[in-house]
């Protein structure tokens, strides 16, 4: 492994660490992909910086904690964060506003053991948080997008990947709304499945529950 290359430690899920994935990925930058089992967890945590994960560690020990944060430092190195300081900050908005719809739908449904309760939460997701921020996503899309594949600009973000992630996570878990969300974000998830880095990882990612 070269001394450059950057190491991303999680465990061997998809969960909060593929999103940076994807953004590696999608830039065509090796990264050391450290996955561990649950039971090798003792043994990684007093290292690192704050006993949680994921973590990406430069080549000089240097630890980044935070799923986010090191999805926007990596889309920054890797030019998938804008052209400049405006369209960064467009990019953060959509990625935010990505974030308070996985919120909800993690806290009341992706995580809800009791089948009758989450099918009840999933009647009032559908009904009315789901919509509200999706809403919200394509409000920012409208004034910011100059090519309708991309939330912002014409060119691929780290954005697009989150919400081609998050998207794809809901159709997986409430199969039925995948014909209404495909009328919002189709173009864009056509377009992340249709790139050719993005597709490679896919394909050969591990095979993990979540």
């Amino acid at each position: 492994m070269a001394n450059n290359t950057l190491k991303l430690y999680y465990f061997n899920l998809q969960a909060r660490a593929e999103l940076i994935r994807l953004i590696f990925a999608a830039a065509g930058r090796p990264w050391n992909d450290v996955r561990f089992e649950n039971k090798e967890w003792p043994q990684y945590k007093p290292k690192m910086i704050l006993g949680q994960c994921p973590v990406l560690e430069l080549p000089d020990g240097t630890q980044i904690p935070q799923s986010l944060t090191i999805s926007r430092y990596v889309a920054r190195e890797n030019g998938l964060a804008g052209k400049d300081n405006l369209e960064s900050a467009k990019i953060d908005a959509v990625a935010d506003t990505q974030r308070d719809l996985n919120d909800v739908f993690h806290s009341k449904i992706l995580f809800e053991k009791d089948q009758t309760k989450k099918a009840e939460e999933i009647k009032r997701f559908t009904d009315g948080d789901l919509f509200k921020h999706v809403n919200r996503l394509m409000i920012l899309k409208n004034a910011y997008s100059r090519d309708i594949k991309y939330f912002v600009g014409s060119n691929l973000s780290w954005a697009d990947l989150y919400v081609y992630l998050s998207i794809e996570r809901i159709i997986k878990s409430i199969p039925n709304m995948k014909n209404s969300l495909d009328a919002h974000f189709k173009p864009t998830l056509d377009m992340v499945n249709s790139n050719s880095n993005i597709r490679k990882y896919l394909n050969e990612r591990p095979v993990t529950p979540f």
